[in-house]
């Protein structure tokens, strides 16, 4: 398999979105704010888009799933606890379980639910490659003050995604902010502070310390 990141942005987001690709087909991961450099790539490429996934709800993760669903009425996947707890919808969605299993084409995928960022936020794996949207970052987590957010439960996500993965499992998250995308399990377990962080007191605090300058400050 293989991974095409797109660095596209808005006035305010900067995200990363990506198609995971194969010689026949590709899926489409949280597409947003730049239409026209994707399906680009999509036609260069001769890509057949079977697919869209959603780690969440979240508009800079969404805003272009009409569009994709519109011109290559494809499904589109999300857990059913983010769609149901957001009141999101849109053409073509199928709602999946926590570790529910779904073959689009030739391309195997497992869907996490990972919980924390949002109520229902979901990691999608495929072959070695987790795409983690706002859940888990290569330098540390996403927020858990906003509608939703559950700093006990993204506590308990991360220590569920270090139990289950295999450690060269390739993560591919929503943003960046600093570090590449596609950096493996075992370096974040060497960089990434919150997977070092053993117990939930020390987490939990950390992440909702009242001196961190900047929710993305990780350190």
């Amino acid at each position: 398999m293989k991974v095409k990141t797109f660095k596209v942005s808005s006035s305010y987001f900067k995200n990363q979105c990506y198609i995971v690709y194969n010689e026949s087909s590709g899926l489409l991961i949280d597409p947003a704010w730049d239409y026209d450099i994707i399906n680009s790539f999509l036609i260069d490429q001769s890509i057949s888009l079977k697919g869209i996934l959603l780690t969440h709800s979240h508009h800079d993760h969404v805003n272009l799933v009409d569009q994709f669903t519109e011109k290559y009425n494809v499904p589109v996947f999300m857990s059913k606890t983010e769609a149901d707890d957001y009141y999101f919808s849109c053409k073509n969605l199928h709602t999946i379980e926590h570790l529910e299993v779904f073959q689009l084409d030739t391309i195997m995928v497992k869907a996490l639910l990972t919980p924390g960022h949002t109520s229902g936020g979901t990691c999608f794996l495929v072959d070695h490659h987790l795409f983690t949207g706002d859940t888990v970052f290569i330098e540390g987590i996403g927020i858990c003050d906003q509608k939703g957010s559950d700093v006990n439960a993204m506590f308990d996500s991360v220590q569920f995604l270090k139990s289950y993965l295999l450690d060269d499992t390739i993560f591919w998250p929503g943003h960046s902010f600093g570090q590449e995308p596609g950096k493996s399990l075992s370096f974040l377990m060497e960089n990434n502070i919150y997977f070092q962080l053993e117990q939930r007191k020390y987490f939990t605090g950390f992440r909702m310390r009242k001196t961190q300058t900047s929710p993305i400050n990780f350190k």
